[in-house]
């Protein structure tokens, strides 16, 4: 049995939570074989960052930004586009986009999309919608907005991949399409598996863009809205880590028949290590130094911990790579340099995470935007408490009906952030509970033998299902 997983700009060149949940699925699968699909979002030279299973049989990339230009002898009917342009740019109905998107995609799939930008048809659809909706702005600066919205939907229609018998992609978006291609030309079953929630993530990215003007931001946001909504459609199962994210796929229409929890997992024991002996106290962060990590508000707390603890020994080490996002990293160290932290804070960049939980006394998540992170899991089965950001599912995992273990304070506040990490430190009973509770709630709900076997039986069954469905038509 052969899975095709489509990734957009993450495994495997990219380190972080999907990547490492994509590695862990494939390496606890050997019996299935699998195929790797990268939407990259550029032609940049990267370097693989994960041993790859010997279970991958192929990895496909395309850069859905580029000039991809698949040799497809059938051309797709573009006449339905100047409309679907219209209900984009104009943010119409969405149950009205998509069912003109549908049509679409049902219609032209598998087909040749490349010679719509020098086609007379994308001409006049760019200045009918100018004309008629943009005319206060730049005709050139539209043309290449419009451009850009349409080519990595064009780019990802048009990439057809090999064919599977279960197509699994962890997110929608581009990636989402690709997967749906996929399912409708070898009617195979699809997948879509939500960490985060990808509409939402990219709404928030394009509201506090500086590249995009205002009068522009609405059509990008509906666009991605569409493409969830579409995912959301076709797909066969539709899962995710935790209860919270179900009801923004509600929110566009999601059928809860399709809907399956299945948290994340971790190997319990191998983060289950006895404690190292240290002095004073070790705060520990763990993950990408990147902006949706938003590790500068980790520092600022830091600040306010180190001035009421006075000449408390503290440290905090921030565990994970640097190179993802260079400037914001340097902008980090410029911060616990200008608040005279050097002396508390170490960039250790990447590092053997099992090596550093036994040296924890705290982890600390300051993250605007997750899914379920891999890090609290870990960190939980080290018996470590947590002080982490409301996003995702954090709550969720922290405030367990089988025990508190943790604090949970808002995004963006490091006032709240340090105020919970002095109440953990001061309270040594807390921070024992905590820890007990940690371990007791990962190994009852976060097993990794769990998630792998709830996977397997899903691709299984889908499977299964497909083939006889066949036999009867």
């Amino acid at each position: 049995m052969r899975v095709g997983l489509i990734a957009e700009g993450t495994y495997p060149y990219i380190t972080g939570g999907v990547s490492s949940w994509i590695q862990t699925l494939i390496s606890n699968l050997p019996e299935f074989e699998f195929e790797i699909y990268h939407l990259r979002p550029d032609s940049k030279k990267r370097e693989v960052r994960y041993k790859i299973p010997k279970n991958v049989v192929r990895i496909h990339e395309v850069n859905i930004f580029g000039d991809f230009d698949p040799e497809i002898p059938e051309e797709a009917n573009l006449s339905a586009l100047t409309e679907i342009t219209k209900a984009i740019v104009q943010k119409q109905n969405l149950d009205v986009l998509v069912e003109k998107l549908k049509d679409f995609i049902r219609k032209n799939v598998g087909k040749y999309f490349s010679k719509i930008f020098y086609s007379k048809e994308f001409w006049n659809l760019v200045v009918e919608t100018y004309n008629e909706f943009f005319k206060h702005r730049g005709f050139t600066e539209y043309y290449w907005i419009i451009r850009n919205l349409i080519l990595p939907v064009v780019n990802s229609l048009q990439f057809v991949p090999e064919k599977c018998d279960v197509f699994h992609v962890p997110s929608t978006g581009y990636a989402s399409l690709v997967g749906i291609v996929g399912k409708l030309v070898h009617n195979s079953p699809l997948i879509i598996t939500e960490h985060g929630i990808y509409h939402r993530e990219r709404e928030r990215e394009i509201i506090i863009s500086k590249w995009l003007h205002e009068d522009y931001k609405p059509m990008w946001i509906n666009l991605f809205k569409a493409i969830s909504m579409l995912a959301y459609d076709f797909c066969d199962a539709l899962t995710t880590l935790f209860q919270k994210n179900q009801m923004f796929q509600l929110e566009l229409g999601a059928n809860p028949e399709k809907m399956i929890i299945i948290p994340n997992g971790i190997d319990v024991d191998s983060f289950d290590l006895p404690k190292e002996k240290h002095e004073g106290f070790v705060i520990g962060f763990v993950g990408r130094v990147t902006r949706i990590k938003d590790v500068k508000t980790a520092i600022r707390s830091i600040r306010i911990v180190k001035d009421v603890l006075k000449d408390e020994k503290i440290k905090f080490l921030i565990i994970g790579p640097t190179d993802e996002e260079e400037d914001y990293y340097e902008e980090c160290k410029a911060l616990t340099k200008n608040l005279f932290l050097d002396d508390v804070v170490e960039f250790l960049g990447r590092q053997n995470v099992r090596e550093y939980y036994p040296k924890l006394d705290l982890l600390l998540l300051s993250s605007v935007s997750e899914g379920q992170p891999l890090v609290i899991l870990e960190a939980m089965a080290a018996g470590v408490p947590v002080v982490a950001t409301d996003v995702g599912a954090c709550r969720e995992i922290i405030y367990d009906e089988n025990g508190q273990c943790g604090i949970i304070v808002p995004p963006k506040n490091h006032l709240m952030m340090a105020k919970a990490i002095l109440k953990l430190i001061e309270d040594k009973e807390m921070r024992d509970t905590f820890s007990k509770n940690a371990k007791k709630v990962v190994r009852k709900k976060y097993r990794l033998d769990l998630m792998i076997e709830r996977y397997k039986n899903l691709y299984l069954h889908l499977y299964s299902s497909q083939k006889i469905f066949s036999t009867r038509n």
